[in-house]
C-alpha cells in the first residue's frame, strides 16, 4: 500500500489524524507539522478533495542522503522520470530544508530542476519547461538533518487555497485555520443539534464560509481548478471522477435537507462586501445571513436552539494598539454576557491579556501558530458561573494583590520617587513631570504624569527578551503606576519608543484624539496623549522655557527654530516677546497656533513659518541679519522627512547651522542650543565669530530629570 505525507501547520496534527481516519485512512501517524499515512489511490484522491486541515498531500518517490549538492543532483538524476512526466511537459520544484547542510532553498530547488531537465535532455534532446503556477508535475523535496525525501505534490497548491477567497480584510486567517477553529468549537457535531453559528467580526468571511461549507457537506476542494496530479502520468482519472461525482451528490442531498442558520457581520461595509463576494465564489452566499454594523449594535439570533460565536477579533502589533484591542475584548465580553448566556464562544486571541479582558472563564485553551503569530484559541461556555471581574474594575486600593516580587520592587521605587519629588512639585507648582525612567532594569519605560493622566513609554525590548515576558512586564508597569498614583485605567496611555535606525522616524501612532490641557507656570498647553509618541510638550525643557520667559519683555524678538508645538515661544510671548516660529510640519504649526490662542495671544502678532529650518536660515541671512534678541534651537537628532531634499543629521549639520543662526542674532543677544543625541559632540566653539559658548545642561535640567537628563544645552552669547 503506498505511503503519503499530509503536511499541516503546527498544532493541527492530531485533528488531521482524526480527519484522515474519518475519510477512510486506516493507518495515520502524526509528526511535527505532518501526518504519515498509508492508503489506496481512491482514498488519496478523497483526502485531496475533502481535507479541510491539510496544507499539502505528498507522494514520496525517493529517500536519500543529501550532504552535498552533488549527492542531491545524482539521487534525483537516477530516478526514471519517464514514469512521471513527458519531456514536453512542465514542472516546478519546492525545496524545504531543516537543520541540514543544504540550507539554501532556491539553490536546492535549482539543483533538482537541473537533474530532471538533464535526464530528459540526455534521453530526448529536449527538456520540460518550468511553470511555477500550474505545472504538470510539482516536485516537493523535504530535507531534515541531511536526509532528503523527494515527493510528487499531489495538491499542486496548498489545500488551504480553496479558490473562493480573492478579497481579504486586515489580518485574515487562512481557510484551514478557520476550519480548525470550527472543529475545535465542535461545529460538526452541533450541526446535528440544529445549532446556529455567528461571526460578529467576520472580515473577509472565511470562518462563516468554511462553516457553511461544512453545513452543506461541501468538499473544500470542489471548486479548485488546479490539482498537482492531473498532469502526472500515473493519474487515475476514473478514481478522481468517481470522488468528484460522490462529492457533488453529497452536497445536493445536504442542500435538499436544509442548512442551519449561519450569520456574519462586520462594522466595515466595504469589508463585508468582500466577504459576500467570497461567499458567492464559494457557492454558499445564500446560506449565510449578512449584516453590516459593529457587534455592539447586533443582537443574538432569534432561535430557540443554542448557538455558537466563532470569531477572530482584530489584534494590535504596537502596544498602544493592543490597549485599544484589549478594550474591544472587554466590550465584546460584556456583549456576550448580556445576550448570549447559554451559548458557546470560540475566540482567537493573539495576547493572553486580551482573553483575560473578556471577563469569561475559558473551559479549554488551545495554543496555536497563526502564521508567525502565537495565539490562543479560547473555548468558552457563556455561563454566569464563568463570569469573572477584571482586576481593574475592582477596588484601586487592591492593585498590589498578586504582584510578583519584581513588581513589588517597582511599587517601592515609584513610591520613593514620589516622596523625593513631593516638595519640588509643591514649591514649583508643577503638575506635569517625570516620575520614573527605567530605574529598574526589568521595567524599561519612562512614566510621565500629566495632572490626572499617566503617559507610559516603553523602551522597545531587545529581540532576545521573550515577547510574553515583555508583555507581562508592561502590564506590571501600567497596573503599578496607575495604582500608586491613583489614576483610573481610562486615563493611562501606553506607547512603545523604538530606537531610531537609518531612515526611521517617529510616526503618528493612532487616531484617538485624546486631548488634555495642562498648565505650566502662567501658560496652558494642549496635549495629545494618544495619537503621537510624544505628547506635544517636552517636559525636560521646563527650565529652558522658564529661562526664555525670564529674558523676555515687550522689546524682545524671539526666533524659535524647529519650534514643534511652540511651547517655548508661548512662555516668552506671555512676557511680551514677539516671536517667529519655524517648522517643516503644518501639523505642529497649527498646534502651536492653538497653544497661542489657548493663552489669549493674538496669532496675527506672531509669525508661523512652514519651512526647512536649515534652508530658511540661508534664505533670510541678509534680510534678517541682527534681527533677534533670543534664538532657541532644539532640532531633532535625525530627520528624513519627504518634505526635505536631503537627510538632516544633528552631528553633521550643527556647526554650519549655528553659524548661520548667529548672523540673525543681535549684538548682546542670547541663543540656547539644545539636542537629545546621547553621543553628541559639540564642534562649534564660536572663536571665529567672537562669541561665548558655555554648556548649561545642569542649569536647564529639572529635578525630575536630574538622574537621567534627556538633553544637553549650550548658551551662545554674541558680544
Amino acid at each position: 500500500m503506498p505511503q503519503f505525507i499530509a503536511t499541516c501547520p503546527p498544532g493541527f496534527e492530531y485533528l488531521l489524524v482524526d480527519e484522515l481516519n474519518a475519510l477512510g485512512v486506516d493507518s495515520a501517524n502524526e509528526g511535527l507539522t505532518q501526518v504519515m499515512f498509508d492508503a489506496e489511490w481512491p482514498i488519496v484522491y478523497r483526502v485531496c478533495l475533502w481535507s479541510r486541515l491539510a496544507n499539502r498531500i505528498l507522494y514520496p518517490l525517493s529517500t536519500f542522503t543529501a550532504d552535498t549538492d552533488e549527492q542531491l543532483y545524482d539521487a534525483v538524476r537516477s530516478i526514471d522520470w519517464d514514469l512521471h512526466l513527458s519531456h514536453q511537459g512542465t514542472l516546478a520544484v519546492d525545496f524545504v530544508s531543516r537543520r541540514s547542510k543544504l540550507s539554501h532553498q532556491r539553490y536546492g530547488a535549482l539543483k533538482i530542476k537541473d537533474a530532471v531537465v538533464d535526464y530528459f535532455r540526455d534521453e530526448y534532446g529536449e527538456r520540460p519547461s518550468v511553470d511555477t503556477e500550474t505545472p504538470d508535475v510539482r516536485l516537493h523535496c523535504r530535507v531534515n538533518k541531511n536526509q532528503a525525501t523527494l515527493c510528487i505534490d499531489l495538491s499542486g497548491k496548498s489545500l488551504h487555497q480553496r479558490g473562493y477567497r480573492q478579497d481579504t480584510g486586515d489580518a485574515p486567517i487562512k481557510e484551514n485555520f478557520a476550519a480548525l477553529m470550527l472543529y475545535r468549537s465542535g461545529w460538526p457535531e452541533k450541526l446535528k443539534q440544529h445549532q446556529w453559528l455567528y461571526d460578529p467580526m467576520c472580515g473577509a468571511g472565511t470562518i462563516v464560509i468554511e462553516a457553511a461549507m461544512m453545513a452543506a457537506d461541501m468538499a473544500p476542494g470542489l471548486h479548485r481548478l488546479y490539482w498537482g496530479f492531473t498532469g502526472w502520468k500515473p493519474f487515475h482519472r476514473q478514481y478522481w471522477e468517481s470522488e468528484l461525482d460522490a462529492a457533488h451528490e453529497k452536497y445536493k442531498q445536504a442542500i435538499a435537507q436544509g442548512v442551519t442558520s449561519i450569520y456574519g457581520s462586520d462594522k466595515d461595509p466595504q469589508v463585508l462586501a468582500m466577504a459576500i463576494e467570497n461567499a458567492k465564489r464559494a457557492g454558499v452566499e445564500e446560506l449565510i445571513q449578512w449584516q453590516a454594523g459593529a457587534f455592539q449594535s447586533q443582537s443574538r439570533p432569534a432561535s430557540k436552539f443554542a448557538g455558537n460565536i466563532v470569531t477572530n477579533p482584530p489584534y494590535g502589533e504596537r502596544l498602544e494598539q493592543q490597549q485599544m484591542v484589549a478594550k474591544l475584548y472587554s466590550q465584546f465580553g460584556q456583549w456576550l454576557k448580556e445576550q448570549f448566556v447559554g451559548d458557546h464562544a470560540t475566540i482567537l486571541s493573539a495576547q493572553k491579556e486580551h482573553g483575560h479582558a473578556l471577563g469569561i472563564r475559558a473551559e479549554k485553551i488551545y495554543r496555536l501558530m497563526n502564521g508567525p503569530i502565537e495565539c490562543e484559541l479560547l473555548k468558552i461556555p457563556v455561563e454566569t458561573s464563568g463570569f469573572v471581574t477584571s482586576r481593574r474594575s475592582s477596588d484601586p486600593d487592591n492593585y498590589q494583590q498578586g504582584l510578583s516580587e519584581q513588581a513589588k520592587m517597582l511599587v517601592n521605587r515609584l513610591q520613593k520617587n514620589i516622596a523625593s519629588l513631593k516638595s519640588f512639585l509643591k514649591q514649583q507648582n508643577v503638575e506635569s513631570y517625570r516620575i520614573y525612567d527605567a530605574d529598574l532594569p526589568d521595567y524599561s519605560a519612562a512614566i510621565d504624569v500629566y495632572d490626572d493622566c499617566l503617559h507610559i513609554q516603553e523602551y522597545a525590548p531587545p529581540k532576545t527578551i521573550d515577547s510574553h515576558k515583555a508583555q507581562r512586564r508592561l502590564r506590571d508597569i501600567e497596573r503599578v503606576a496607575a495604582g500608586v498614583l491613583s489614576i483610573s485605567a481610562d486615563k493611562v496611555f501606553v506607547k512603545t519608543r523604538a530606537r531610531q535606525k537609518g531612515d526611521t522616524q517617529y510616526e503618528k501612532q493612532a487616531l484617538q484624539h485624546k486631548l488634555k490641557i495642562v498648565s505650566e507656570a502662567n501658560a496652558k498647553f494642549e496635549l495629545n496623549l494618544s495619537d503621537y509618541l510624544d505628547t506635544g510638550l517636552f517636559l525636560d525643557h521646563r527650565k529652558v522655557r522658564a529661562q526664555l520667559a525670564k529674558w523676555s519683555d515687550h522689546n524682545t524678538r524671539l526666533l524659535n527654530l524647529f519650534c514643534y508645538t511652540g511651547s517655548a515661544s508661548v512662555q516668552a510671548a506671555l512676557k511680551g516677546a514677539k516671536t517667529v516660529n519655524v517648522d517643516l510640519s503644518n501639523t505642529y504649526l497649527d498646534w502651536a497656533k492653538r497653544n497661542y490662542a489657548l493663552n489669549g495671544l493674538n496669532t496675527q502678532q506672531h509669525q508661523f513659518i512652514r519651512a526647512n529650518c536649515i534652508e530658511w536660515l540661508e534664505q533670510v541671512k541678509e534680510t534678517h541679519a541682527g534681527s533677534f534678541d533670543l534664538i532657541f534651537i532644539d532640532p531633532p537628532t535625525f530627520s528624513n522627512s519627504k518634505k526635505m531634499e536631503k537627510h538632516f543629521d544633528i552631528q553633521q549639520e550643527h556647526e554650519a547651522m549655528l553659524k548661520s543662526a548667529l548672523v540673525l542674532l543681535k549684538p548682546g543677544g542670547k541663543m540656547i542650543f539644545s539636542n537629545n543625541f546621547k553621543r553628541f559632540k559639540m564642534a562649534f566653539d564660536g572663536n571665529e565669530q567672537g562669541v561665548k559658548v558655555k554648556e548649561m545642561t545642569r542649569e536647564t535640567t529639572s529635578r525630575d530629570f536630574s538622574k537621567k537628563p534627556l538633553h544637553r544645552s549650550w548658551l551662545i552669547e554674541k558680544s
